[in-house]
């Protein structure tokens, strides 16, 4: 009888343990869950207060829907036109990937990217990351601005996002050059961004 009893109890407390088991089960899917959405030849308006902030152009757009982390990814490359508050362009940029994180108002960009602004300043490094949340552009990585007299290169960089206010973190050479001996960049044109 006390044998059964036993066997009685242990049984009912695998069961109850197997519920549990199989309800975390099921929440851990839940949170897993991912659905993808694709859209060819996109743009996006990021506003401030109601004024258009920056506008991003690019040709892929894959939206990985998930309950953690959801993050929209640019595999064939973006243009970004970036917009003072009184509506001006003030740079753009390009790179060949990026990748957003709209919960962390966070936007990754790597290979090959370049920044211009109105003065005719050009940044050229591998890796850049724009906060949204605070309009700030930096980098740990190598990074090389031409002026319009200067080449100046050095590891990291924080910057307003329409990089007219730049500060490179360690700068590791500069070289005078003659203005006519600087390739210098296309001039900024609003919708230069559109693909």
């Amino acid at each position: 009888m006390l044998g059964r009893m036993l066997f009685l109890f242990v049984f009912v407390g695998l069961l109850g343990c197997t519920e549990l088991d199989t309800a975390a089960y099921r929440n851990r899917r839940r949170d897993s869950v991912v659905t993808k959405e694709f859209a060819e030849k996109i743009s996006i308006d990021y506003t401030d207060s109601g004024k258009i902030r920056a506008r991003v152009f690019s040709p892929l757009l894959v939206a990985v829907k998930q309950v953690r982390k959801p993050y929209m990814e640019m595999p064939k490359g973006l243009k970004v036109d970036f917009y003072e508050a009184d509506g001006d362009i003030q740079s753009y940029l390009t790179a060949e990937y990026g990748i957003s994180y709209p919960d962390d108002k966070k936007v990754i960009v790597r290979r090959d990217v370049e920044i211009l602004n109105v003065k005719g300043e050009r940044l050229n490094t591998e890796e850049l990351m724009w906060d949204q949340a605070t309009g700030k552009i930096y980098t740990n990585k190598f990074v090389e601005i031409t002026t319009k007299d200067q080449i100046i290169t050095g590891q990291g960089l924080e910057s307003n996002q329409s990089f007219t206010d730049w500060e490179i973190l360690n700068v590791i050479g500069s070289l005078n050059v003659p203005h006519d001996k600087i390739p210098h960049p296309r001039s900024v044109v609003p919708g230069r961004g559109r693909y």
